[in-house]
């Protein structure tokens, strides 16, 4: 059986070439549209990066800036508390400078009476001897009152 379909070589040969021609045409075509969208693709994202570098860039000042004020801060916190440390020393000082003017006002109080009347300052330092005496004895026997 014979089919009435029968080309011949140079038919089958520009057949060949044509579809060649066609494939190239495809290619091409298919180059073109390529590039097309990598160009829309390059202009719709190049809004994007330079919104992505300013954030970037305001992102790095906002911590530059956070940086300053810790510093500026931890600063202000030592400064206070070496402050607070010099108050607390200078108070302290004061307080020992009164309580010991106290002692000496009261040993010069206590001398002038001593030397006012010494037989009366005897009796008293006699008794609160005794006094002082029987409450140490007193603490150390403790709770037991058997003796």
């Amino acid at each position: 059986m014979e089919s009435d379909n029968v080309k011949t070589p140079a038919q089958l040969a520009e057949e060949a070439r044509q579809t060649g021609r066609d494939a190239v045409e495809a290619a091409q075509g298919y180059a073109a549209e390529a590039r097309r969208v990598g160009a829309e693709a390059v202009q719709s994202i190049r809004p994007s990066i330079e919104d992505a570098k300013a954030t970037g860039r305001e992102g790095l000042d906002t911590v530059k800036g956070l940086a300053g004020d810790a510093r500026d801060i931890a600063s202000d916190a030592s400064a206070t508390g070496r402050a607070y440390a010099k108050d607390a020393v200078n108070a302290a000082g004061r307080k020992l400078h009164d309580v010991r003017g106290q002692f000496e006002r009261a040993r010069a109080s206590c001398e002038q009476y001593i030397a006012d009347e010494p037989v009366k300052a005897s009796l008293i330092s006699a008794a609160a001897g005794a006094l002082l005496a029987t409450l140490v004895l007193s603490a150390l026997r403790g709770g037991d009152r058997r003796y």
